[in-house]
């Protein structure tokens, strides 16, 4: 590594702030929704609540440092060349031509910079980590950490000045100790993932005594294990990476009080609204509750599915009630969203059902053109009533699931009917839902007095008028940017 030209000095004190819960990193980017190493993956990454961001840095024949993991094009497009041997720009063509992204990592730091985020850079050699850094210093990034592969290349790091600290990446059945010693890493990166099914287990107190003695801190390897996730949150290190930032990010969520979200269609804005992605993402991110439709085939399946015509957000076209079960099973529910999700199905109503049991997940389910016996029955035989409500537009079919199914719990929207009071006694309703015009404290005054939650349902992103709704402190918030009202009302403790 060439010694970097200084203007900016950044610190080191961020290392050592006092914090309730280890970094978010994202590995690649959020690049469980997005190729890795992309814009798109590192604005999604942030979306989710990431603190840093992980970032491969390769350089190009004509000396440009570009976003990309692997050394050839193989996996990406399915070429026979090497990164270091195309310009950049011949580089960004060929990835382009497979709907990819090779960015430079100069439009990175920028982002970051323009975000806040800070960034774990893996440069693969020397001269490319010189460039990216002279960018991260132009930028004025302060939190960046620059990890190392091997010994000898955190040495050279340490020796030509690298202004941030330099993590020393240490392989299984590897002591990161005596590696750290020899070279100077300033925090120790143990890349421990496949080491059986609980590898946080190894980070045992003499680990962390060892690692307290010297003064480095710890990054863990990249973790999408629920269980791993959380033991680890729960032991004194400064990061982990995760494909799924979300799910580091969701505990430092958890802290702050406010409304229940429910997720309308799921982490509709990071998936495909009404798929096993979308509902997954949300989940995964610690939100109690998603939205789902339920549509019914010609054959009589319930599948999960806002519109009754598959045109808008399938490969499909057509009504869903002409066709089976089996013919929406080959479609395509993903691939308009996002090349990344070509090939998410359209779901089964079973197959969510079994993935809120999995997830501990919660369903708020509209039925649409759906039979109220059906989707009851098959709603309530996986899930338990405390576990999900339901609603639908036209309220006798709501009234023929209170009478048919009298435990289980129903919404009611206020503005299907002439007034508030009427509302309260045509259906005992445990949830009533208002909207951006028609919410008031007045009004869940009178809610709550009958036992019912308020819940408000706002589709928009004016944080103006999210603020203003926050304000009235319903039960529960029915939105379309569950990471966004989860920011604000961080920000607001």
């Amino acid at each position: 590594m060439e010694p970097v030209p200084q203007t900016f000095r950044p610190g080191r004190a961020w290392l050592s702030e006092p914090r309730c819960f280890p970094l978010s990193i994202a590995h690649r980017g959020a690049s469980a929704y997005a190729f890795d190493n992309t814009l798109r993956a590192y604005e999604i990454a942030h979306e989710l609540g990431a603190d840093m961001w992980e970032v491969d840095v390769r350089l190009t024949a004509d000396r440009v440092p570009v976003a990309f993991h692997d050394e050839d094009l193989k996996a990406v497009c399915g070429l026979d060349l090497k990164v270091a041997d195309l310009t950049a720009a011949r580089l960004q063509a060929l990835t382009a031509e497979v709907g990819r992204e090779a960015p430079l990592f100069s439009q990175i730091a920028a982002l970051a910079a323009r975000l806040g985020a800070g960034i774990y850079l893996d440069a693969k050699e020397g001269e490319a980590a010189s460039l990216a850094i002279a960018d991260l210093l132009a930028q004025r990034i302060e939190r960046v950490i620059v990890g190392a592969n091997t010994p000898d290349y955190a040495a050279a790091l340490i020796a030509n000045g690298c202004p941030y600290p330099v993590s020393i990446l240490v392989g299984l059945g590897k002591d990161p100790f005596p590696i750290a010693d020899r070279c100077g890493a300033e925090i120790i990166h143990p890349c421990w993932e496949r080491a059986a099914q609980r590898p946080d287990h190894l980070l045992d107190e003499a680990f962390f005594a060892k690692a307290k003695d010297r003064g480095l801190p710890v990054v863990t390897w990249h973790e999408e294990r629920a269980d791993v996730i959380e033991a680890l949150v729960k032991i004194p290190i400064l990061g982990i990476c995760s494909d799924q930032p979300e799910m580091v990010a969701r505990f430092a969520r958890s802290a702050v009080p406010g409304p229940e979200i429910v997720c309308h269609r799921g982490a509709c804005k990071i998936a495909p609204e009404n798929t096993l992605a979308s509902a997954k993402a949300a989940w995964a991110a610690g939100f109690a509750n998603v939205e789902i439709d339920v549509q019914q085939t010609a054959d009589g399946q319930l599948v999960v599915h806002h519109d009754a015509t598959l045109d808008r957000t399938t490969d499909g076209s057509g009504a869903i009630e002409e066709k089976t079960g089996a013919e929406l099973a080959l479609l395509d529910a993903g691939g308009k969203f996002a090349p990344f999700f070509k090939g998410e199905g359209l779901p089964s109503l079973g197959a969510v059902l079994e993935t809120a049991l999995q997830m501990g997940g919660k369903l708020y389910v509209e039925l649409k053109e759906a039979d109220p016996h059906h989707t009851v029955t098959s709603v309530l035989e996986t899930l338990a009533t405390e576990e999900v409500f339901f609603w639908a537009q036209d309220p006798a079919r709501l009234r023929t699931i209170e009478e048919a199914f009298p435990q289980a719990r129903l919404m009611a929207r206020a503005e299907d009917f002439d007034s508030l009071e009427t509302c309260l006694s045509s259906l005992q309703a445990g949830i009533i839902e208002f909207n951006a015009l028609n919410a008031s404290l007045a009004a869940f005054e009178v809610v709550r007095a009958a036992g019912r939650r308020p819940m408000i349902a706002y589709m928009g992103k004016d944080v103006t008028e999210i603020e203003r709704l926050l304000a009235l402190k319903p039960d529960l918030f029915n939105v379309n940017e569950p990471f966004l009202v989860a920011r604000m009302l961080g920000k607001s403790v």
